[in-house]
């Protein structure tokens, strides 16, 4: 007897549960895929608000991007095929839309719908700092685009491949308005949404008429699961295919199951402490520096993570373009020294709060567990607050962050804008450290023209604002990832799980 798509998904009070029968379908079939994922998301437009790079995984099953890109960070046309710059100064470009695409509900996408999805960037927050740039755009006809900007920015057909860069249907938007739209999209990616419960469960079901062809994969959910002890026990139950951030202390033993297997992947996030400017003793640049001075990252590494990281003393993680290997010393002796010049000792210590996500991010709450012991070695006594990554948004929105606050920062263009350049620019909405010394720096990764140029002002303000404490890094994330072994699926290093790249043998 065939699934319907009514029968795909039975509703139990407030939440959505695959019904056993049809799961042990889709297993014998080899058709389906399930997803034990870490992070909520509770909206399926694709465009407004803050969010780091693995939970856009939602909706890279669902939508496409302008432009597309490789597991080495390298672009390359997606919905727009080709594009090129019309005049020297870099600020008018021509756009060709690739045709034969459909969207979900058997409209044709044009020019008319990649226009519509840009021109609302211009004025949706976060990314609008981006896309604001874009002064006017001409459609010549139904598969081209004529852009103009206020300025040449040397990122902006990165940011079409990188967060929120998706494109909508205009009248099917405009028809369901953006509340009900974000509760049922219509996208043209590989994925049509059956159901969406936010902050549980998107169960999917393959789109025939992709147009890269249809996945392997014709039936997928992302179940969100939250907690890490429970995804470990999504996979050994069976319930979840795949699944990452397990407990890091259980990974050999996982992996080792029959059945299973693991992969340890590099990705492009960066584990960093921002540094408020509004706690007072932080105008100090002693405080800022022995804060650092006190953290032994490879111990966080070696003994917290259990090798699942890479030290860092940068903002640029080693696929980012301005990436170098500049060292910043674990050091308490002088962390201490320079505690003392600024008013501090162990019988005086310097008191602060500190944020951390738990369970977000791999042993992110121990992480910050083991560095509070190691500042009060030194004379800094630190409480934990712990929050959740929208709620650091906000936070930082409102300039209402701790002293302290841990966030995995996502880069996965590797270009140095999207990496010190926002974190560090005060005239952007990103940063949390705020001092007038911080833009003559990096201003120049935003507008210096000359390629070789723009990247070693990036190695220089990214020395430089670490060297004055305005951020520390932690170090590069390292993933771990569990399968079930006769899964097909290799990880990006951007840190997303695609379910149209997975297959059975």
């Amino acid at each position: 007897m065939g699934m319907t798509r009514r029968g795909f998904l039975v509703n139990a009070g407030t939440t959505s549960l695959v019904l056993p029968w049809a799961r042990l379908a889709w297993a014998q079939k080899k058709t389906s895929v399930t997803i034990a994922f870490p992070e909520a998301i509770t909206s399926m437009d694709p465009q407004p608000g803050s969010r780091n790079v693995p939970r856009e995984s939602f909706y890279q099953a669902v939508f496409d991007r302008y432009l597309g890109q490789d597991r080495q960070l390298k672009f390359q046309g997606g919905i727009v095929e080709a594009w090129q710059y019309t005049n020297p100064e870099k600020t008018a470009m021509d756009m060709k839309v690739r045709q034969g695409i459909s969207f979900h509900d058997g409209s044709a996408l044009t020019a008319e719908d990649v226009a519509f999805s840009l021109n609302r960037m211009r004025t949706t927050a976060p990314y609008s700092v981006v896309y604001k740039n874009i002064t006017s755009i001409e459609m010549p006809d139904r598969f081209s685009l004529r852009l103009k900007f206020g300025a040449y920015d040397p990122a902006f057909t990165k940011w079409l491949g990188f967060l929120a860069g998706f494109v909508l249907p205009k009248a099917a938007f405009e028809k369901a308005g953006a509340e009900e739209f974000a509760k049922n999209p219509v996208g043209s990616g590989p994925y049509k949404v059956v159901r969406f419960v936010p902050g549980s469960l998107l169960a999917l079901e393959a789109f025939d008429k992709y147009w890269k062809g249809a996945p392997p994969i014709k039936r997928a959910i992302f179940k969100v699961v939250g907690d890490p002890t429970a995804r470990l026990s999504e996979i050994l139950s069976g319930d979840s295919d795949i699944t990452l951030e397990v407990p890091v202390e259980e990974f050999n033993r996982l992996a080792a199951q029959p059945g299973l297997k693991g992969v340890k992947q590099p990705v492009t996030d960066v584990a960093a402490l921002f540094v408020s400017p509004r706690f007072e003793p932080f105008q100090k640049e002693e405080a800022r520096l022995a804060v650092h001075h006190a953290i032994d990252k490879k111990t966080l590494v070696d003994k917290v993570l259990l090798g699942f990281g890479i030290p860092l003393s940068t903002t640029e993680a080693p696929l980012y373009e301005a990436y170098t290997d500049f060292s910043f010393p674990y050091n308490p002796d002088r962390a201490r020294d320079l505690l003392g010049k600024a008013g501090y000792s162990k019988s005086n210590p310097l008191r602060l709060k500190a944020m951390t996500t738990k369970g977000a991010k791999t042993k992110d709450f121990e992480v910050m567990t083991a560095i509070t012991q190691m500042w009060k070695d030194v004379g800094i006594e630190a409480e934990l607050e712990i929050i959740t990554i929208p709620q650091f948004f906000q936070h930082r929105s409102a300039k209402t962050i701790a002293p302290l606050a841990l966030y995995f920062w996502s880069n996965s263009t590797g270009d140095p804008i999207n990496s010190v350049g926002h974190m560090t620019r005060n005239k952007g909405p990103f940063k949390v450290w705020e001092s007038p010394d911080v833009d003559p720096k990096v201003d120049p990764i935003f507008m210096e023209t000359d390629e070789r140029k723009r990247i070693g002002a990036a190695k220089e303000a990214a020395r430089y604002v670490i060297e004055r404490g305005y951020i520390i890094p932690l170090y590069q994330v390292v993933m771990p990832v569990i399968m079930k072994k006769d899964l097909v699926y290799e990880p990006y290093s951007q840190g997303f799980v695609l379910p149209q790249d997975m297959s059975w043998t």
